[in-house]
């Protein structure tokens, strides 16, 4: 999933759907029989699990999706009685245009976007965009001629994709566009859903917790606690890109995939990895990852109780060219919000 209107790439094409995103050869594999046989029986059924409760529904969900993983070999030799996972995210804007663009090269935008497709009942479709036509401008921006980015694909999608996603829901929306030779404008309101705050755990947390853990919980139980999230909705616009925490206090995070860590009211220091995608840099990986500390950063952190701080990678567009030291980034809490911790 991806958010705030952001694209994803998918082969030579660029979806711009903050939600769920399904290239065409995706949607054509999913009503296969190889695929449509891992679908969760509720989800498939549709109006027909409309009578289930949503407790229930999310139950049997997970279940399946849990034997599925366990089947397919997700946790590796871990025994069933040891697996534990902790899963915080916060509310999540997660509807966009739900619309396909050709972002390949420069060239195949070179008079704008042409739009290979819009999911039905998405936003584009209700403004009334539909495969085969260009769109020259987004609220007066133009889009046609912009060139390549770094990765040689169509810096227009990334100009779209910045204008569509820095909008809150209900501003307006306009797209000057060419359809069969004649350019015309459609217009509409941004329109988002939202998924609400997760806090999931598997597994029994408290007989696997480490003793570092439990100092931790004790200091918090005294002091008040607050947390650390690196789930990624950071905007894209805001030149804000995904982190992850190695270490707090010098000690290593303790799980892999692990997005939302409790810490004691006060101060912290985290040591922080940036997972910038390439298509932003202008250099390359071997680059990127030289130096035996140049991947890594420190941000000293005061922890509040009850506050919920979001970290992120900034890109540091003055400096996005130098890589030695790892100038081209900083570790950053971009968000704060209050949040019960206990």
């Amino acid at each position: 999933m991806k958010f705030y209107g952001r694209f994803r790439r998918v082969g030579t094409l660029t979806v711009l759907a903050a939600g769920l995103c399904i290239s065409s050869a995706a949607a054509h594999a999913a009503g296969s029989p190889a695929v449509a046989g891992k679908v969760p029986p509720l989800a498939a059924q549709g109006s027909a699990a409309l009578g289930i409760s949503p407790e229930q529904r999310l139950r049997e969900e997970l279940r399946l999706l849990l034997l599925d993983m366990i089947e397919s070999g997700a946790f590796g030799q871990t025994p069933v009685d040891q697996i534990s996972l902790s899963i915080d995210a916060p509310a999540e804007r997660a509807g966009g245009l739900g619309l396909l663009v050709d972002s390949s090269s420069a060239a195949a935008a070179s008079d704008g976007l042409h739009v290979l497709g819009a999911t039905p009942g998405g936003s584009a479709s209700r403004m009334g965009l539909r495969a085969g036509d260009v769109i020259v401008a987004v609220n007066d921006v133009g889009l046609a001629g912009l060139g390549a980015d770094g990765a040689g694909r169509a810096r227009a999608a990334e100009r779209l994709r910045e204008q569509v996603g820095s909008l809150e829901d209900g501003a307006p929306l306009n797209f000057r566009i060419v359809r069969d030779g004649n350019e015309r404008s459609v217009s509409g309101v941004m329109v988002s859903a939202w998924v609400p705050a997760l806090h999931l755990t598997v597994g029994d947390g408290v007989a696997l917790a480490s003793a570092r853990d439990s100092r931790r919980s004790a200091a918090a139980a005294a002091q008040g606690c607050g947390r650390v999230n690196i789930f990624d909705v950071a905007p894209r616009q805001r030149d804000l890109h995904a982190a992850v925490l190695i270490s707090i206090d010098g000690e290593r995070s303790p799980f892999e995939g692990q997005t939302t860590f409790r810490l004691s009211a006060g101060r912290h220091e985290l040591k922080v990895a940036e997972r910038i995608e390439s298509r932003y840099l202008s250099f390359n990986d071997r680059l990127r990852n030289s130096g035996p500390d140049s991947r890594y950063k420190t941000l000293s952190i005061d922890v509040a109780p009850n506050t919920t701080y979001l970290l992120a990678a900034r890109l540091n567009e003055d400096k996005r060219n130098v890589w030695r030291d790892g100038a081209y980034w900083d570790p950053v809490i971009w968000s704060e919000t209050a949040e019960t911790c206990r």
